[in-house]
């Protein structure tokens, strides 16, 4: 596995991980340790996504950039 695809299978759990904590702070009755929660993790991905897109744009290959470019950044908040 390249390095690209490792910070690329990263990007992706995070990602999983986003949705699971989006759903539950938009959920009613929310506490706000989960909207805290989801803010945190909505900024280690983004951060994981400049991260991940700067090195497939530098040396990773066709098929690297078609999954992140299904890997969009999120708009959770």
């Amino acid at each position: 596995m390249t390095e690209c695809e490792s910070m690329l299978k990263e990007l992706e759990e995070k990602a999983t991980r986003l949705a699971s904590a989006a759903k539950a702070a938009k959920a009613p009755g929310a506490s706000e340790r989960e909207i805290s929660d989801c803010k945190m993790i909505e900024q280690e991905y983004m951060g994981l996504h400049k991260r991940t897109k700067a090195m497939i744009d530098e040396r990773g290959s066709d098929n690297d950039k078609k999954k992140l470019s299904r890997l969009e950044e999120p708009t959770v908040h």
